[in-house]
């Protein structure tokens, strides 16, 4: 999206190389040495600073090992470990964990990262239950996710792909509503999950604090966990006969014979992927014969992993009509925020979130403020208030301008406290028309409430996603070999702090986690697109570190970073600097009012490869940050829609002031309600080295310079693009490539000398590796000068990292499963 400081400076092809990042200095060129000799050994560039180092990944083997960091790393709080317990962690992805419950009784594992519902622990037998400890999660839900896409063009839910023209039923909002009470939550709870969860209405977990303030809304739209059959098949039956009037407009048909729906007069397929490896299977079976037996729609029912769906829902444009629902999963990796601001963004609005398809073209919410509480109020608006409990916006006076918002710009007013049309202007999905030129701001708790709920009202009545059930499920853990382990009330032992404090008598901890046919992560590793699964980003959790993150009691707390907060007015000051990609760092905002000042002191320590950080590693990845989010002409080559949500947070800074170990930021964002959510959303941390950062940007923005005769992209797998993925070996040789022509050095100058701080010998491999010798990874007649990463073409490591940084703490830990 387009910055507004940006907008005011035409700049020509020529001029999109971003200003004063010094990439051929020789201290770069030093670092960039440093990362290579560390890439010939280890054969990746996961060059980070937390705990533990990834020193070994066999993808085909469904394995990787970690080691502790013993290298400098200060913290600021004494409520978090610092270190983990383990000397080594070591995964292995098992495709069947059901079986592997018993290899974790008889110690062959010391516990596993999946959960079951209780009745899978069922039947096992006296003696295997003596030796397990059971540890509760309500972390996981599930929900449907639709395809919403429809010819842009036409007033008819109509898709065309080439020469084919489909119907899609679930463009059509009142048939994504009906599926609210087609589906009976309490059937799955009791008859899937054995009673092991409650039902779930909405994008809030039953068992967060927050869901109590959202009760009001599902009882004012009539949803409940038992479902109304009869009734959604009444809206559903309204719906597609309205349908029928529009698709006849463009010369096609639609028409209900026999019990079954027929388009141009074939059945009106559903083409419905089901996950085959947890209950979501099931769930996507029971939901399947609703649409075919009572609906009247032929569903193609797509038995399907996470590696194979994946690569459809969340890789590929909506567009492209291969799917029409997915059984969706999400779960949290981290302690969620006793705060929600961004939660409905996350999971409904397009500017920001994870909303169908995940690329573009994204849903497009089109339920107004007025439409949604005139639905619940029979037309009326202020019986609508009354209905959701608003003890602040009590009548539609009130609520002004906001009464013409959808969720786009009511999200986005929700996640910063702010809003105004300069701020939004560019913003993709948002109309900034619709949004006054005074800031609107939300002052108080019950104001924050009442918004958070029309925000919800919407998200249903949108119903791009049908959300299901929490479940209620246990992760097994050896009783002998797991002496000690600190659960949490909410996620159990399934975040980085239980891992860190699981003890082992050999401090050798071996977990056992699931994973799919050759692949023990879901989605592209790279930093802006990929790192979105739950099982990768528990992993990558353990490598780096946090500037800060949420503790125990939901709280925003210090750890790498530690910082001073002052609330008030403050003048920007003239050093105060903000980046420019055309013009480097500028003054731009020197003597406006800020509301907001953060003076952060950071520890940068040192990177896993023995370099000392520090603050270069901070500015230059703020740097990069910019460069990627703000789009400086049509033909940008360094820009990322999918860094949009990071826009924002940098649209409420108006300048940075540098110190040696950290900075003072002067910026408009303020929660009214926490100063922990102030502070945090303040705090920038890197998790690689900063040269690294750009390398990856040089790869992805100009590939063909250097040679690279392939298309990247952060985000996107679209036909002809790679999506960058750091567990794909030739990317990573391709980054390795940019980084030689970038510091102008050779492979002679990586080898010849060694690095200064050598980092730990990978140990041998585990017994579940291939035994095959080690083999090269090129042949002699090969052409190409650039010798691969690792030593053998069975064993390489690569982990990407997650670098959007966005308000509000609950998507840091919300994750695909």
């Amino acid at each position: 999206m387009l910055f507004s400081i940006f907008s005011v400076h035409a700049v020509s092809a020529a001029d999109y190389t971003p200003k004063d990042i010094p990439l051929n200095s020789d201290e770069a060129k030093a670092r960039f040495k440093a990362d290579l000799q560390w890439y010939l050994q280890y054969g990746h560039f996961v060059i980070s600073n937390g705990p533990y180092m990834l020193v070994m990944y066999s993808p085909e083997n469904l394995y990787l090992k970690l080691e502790k960091f013993t290298g400098a790393r200060t913290i600021y709080t004494n409520t978090l470990p610092k270190d983990g317990y383990a000397d080594v962690i070591e995964y292995q992805g098992v495709q069947n964990p059901e079986n592997v419950i018993l290899q974790i009784a008889k110690g062959e594992y010391d516990l596993g990262m999946f959960a079951f519902a209780a009745g899978k622990y069922q039947g096992l037998g006296a003696d295997v239950l003596a030796n397990l400890n059971l540890y509760k999660s309500a972390s996981s839900y599930n929900e449907l996710t639709f395809n919403t896409y429809h010819d842009p063009d036409k007033d008819a839910p109509l898709v065309t792909v080439g020469d084919q023209v489909y119907f899609n039923p679930f463009a059509i909002r009142e048939v994504r509503f009906a599926m609210n009470f087609l589906v009976s939550r309490d059937y799955i709870v009791q008859n899937i999950y054995q009673g092991s969860g409650a039902p779930m209405l909405g994008c809030i977990r039953p068992s967060h604090p927050a869901n109590k303030y959202f009760e009001p809304v599902y009882k004012a739209l009539g949803i409940t966990g038992a479902g109304n059959e009869q009734l959604a098949l009444q809206m559903i039956d309204q719906a597609m006969q309205k349908a029928a009037q529009e698709v006849a407009n463009y010369g096609h048909t639609l028409e209900k014979k026999d019990g079954m729906w027929y388009f141009d007069g074939q059945p009106v397929t559903v083409k419905f992927i089901i996950r085959i490896e947890d209950e979501r299977k099931e769930i996507g079976l029971y939901v399947a014969d609703l649409l075919e037996k009572k609906v009247g729609f032929k569903v193609d029912r797509l038995l399907w992993d996470r590696q194979k769906a994946g690569q459809v829902v969340f890789a590929k444009p909506p567009s492209n009509y291969e799917w029409n629902i997915y059984t969706g999963g999400w779960g949290t990796s981290g302690i969620p925020s006793v705060w929600i601001d961004d939660y409905t963004a996350w999971f409904y609005a397009a500017w920001y979130g994870y909303v169908p398809g995940a690329v573009e073209p994204k849903h497009v919410n089109t339920v107004t403020v007025e439409e949604a509480l005139k639905y619940i109020g029979n037309g009326d608006v202020n019986a609508g208030l009354q209905k959701i409990g608003a003890e602040y916006y009590t009548n539609a006076d009130k609520l002004g301008p906001m009464l013409k918002w959808t969720e786009e710009e009511l999200t986005y007013l929700l996640t910063y406290f702010v809003i105004s049309k300069d701020a939004v202007e560019g913003t993709p999905h948002i109309n900034a028309d619709l949004v006054p030129t005074d800031p609107i701001k939300i002052t108080t708790k019950e104001q924050y409430w009442d918004l958070q709920k029309i925000s919800m009202l919407i998200g249903l009545l949108e119903s791009e996603r049908v959300f299901m059930i929490e479940t209620w499920e246990f992760y097994p853990a050896n009783k002998q070999r797991v002496v000690k382990i600190v659960p949490e009330a909410s996620t159990g032992i399934g975040q980085r702090w239980s891992i860190m404090t699981a003890q082992t008598p050999d401090k050798h901890l071996k977990i056992a986690q699931f994973a799919s046919t050759g692949a023990m992560f879901m989605s592209a590793f790279n930093p802006v697109g990929g790192l979105s699964d739950v099982y990768s980003v528990r992993v990558w959790n353990l490598i780096r570190d946090y500037g800060a993150t949420t503790n125990f009691d939901g709280i925003v707390t210090p750890y790498r970073c530690k910082w001073n907060l002052e609330r008030g007015d403050f003048t920007v000051p003239d050093d105060a600097v903000i980046y420019n990609q055309t013009q480097g760092w500028i003054a731009e905002n020197a003597g406006k009012t800020a509301k907001v000042k953060v003076t952060v002191t950071c520890d940068f320590g040192e990177w896993h490869n023995g370099v000392k950080g520090n603050i270069d590693d901070l500015k230059y990845y703020i740097a990069f940050l910019y460069t990627w989010a703000y789009k400086d002409g049509a033909d940008d080559p360094y820009y990322d829609e999918g860094l949009g949500g990071t826009a924002g947070t940098l649209g409420n800074i108006l300048g940075w002031q540098w110190t040696d170990d950290g900075y003072v930021v002067y910026g408009t964002y303020e929660h009214p309600l926490a100063d922990d959510m102030t502070a945090g959303f303040y705090v920038f941390y890197p998790t690689l080295p900063w040269e690294l950062y750009w390398a990856m940007g040089e790869l992805v923005a100009k590939s063909k310079e250097y040679g690279i005769d392939k298309t990247y992209s952060f985000s996107s797998g679209a036909e002809g693009v790679l999506w960058l993925d750091l567990l794909t070996k030739e990317h990573v040789d391709d980054l390795a490539n940019v980084m030689l022509k970038i510091s102008g050095l050779t492979w002679d100058d990586v080898t010849k000398t060694p690095t200064t701080t050598q980092p730990p010998t990978t140990s041998s491999p585990s017994p579940t590796e291939t035994t095959s010798s080690p083999s090269p990874t090129q042949s002699p007649t090969e052409t190409t000068t650039t010798p691969t990463g690792g030593t053998s073409t069975t064993t390489y490591v690569v982990v990407g990292l997650v670098i959007i940084i966005i308000a509000g703490a609950a998507w840091y830990f919300t994750k695909k499963k």
